[in-house]
């Protein structure tokens, strides 16, 4: 089965919205979920049980991303990993691509993306099987099978 499900990036996006599903079920939908929870660094509190929101937020001269973590479950003061607002980012979507780099590693231990940007768009395309039989088209996907 051939599955492409596609994603428009932001260009203005509320601070409120969030963009961790997506980036989960891209990771989900490649396979790049590992069973263990990887060590990155950051101790036990700022990992992937603990993720609850990414979002893009505008500010003085660009964009930043804000990688936010459950603060009852890690019990710490700082809850949110943010990029520099000092040299903040062109546009929102660079933003989230780079917070979307930061949860990949947080998630599964890799910065690499789990989708390919083209233009606007992510284009998120997974395989399994080798047999194409029928197509299927849903709202932003395309879904070809046996």
């Amino acid at each position: 089965m051939f599955t492409l499900k596609t994603f428009d990036l932001p260009l203005c996006p509320a601070p409120e919205e969030c963009y961790l599903n997506v980036i989960i079920d891209a990771l989900k939908q490649k396979d790049r979920i590992p069973f263990e929870t990887p060590d990155i660094g950051l101790g036990p509190s700022y990992v992937r049980e603990n993720l609850q929101h990414l979002t893009v937020e505008s500010v003085h001269g660009g964009w930043v991303f804000n990688v936010i973590f459950n603060k009852d479950a890690i019990g710490e003061s700082e809850d949110c990993m943010t990029s520099s607002m000092v040299q903040p980012y062109a546009t929102a979507a660079d933003a989230l691509l780079y917070g979307a780099k930061a949860v990949c590693v947080i998630v599964s231990g890799s910065d690499e993306l789990p989708f390919e940007v083209v233009g606007n768009k992510l284009l998120m395309v997974s395989t399994k099987g080798n047999r194409i039989k029928k197509l299927s088209i849903g709202a932003n996907s395309i879904a070809i099978g046996a």
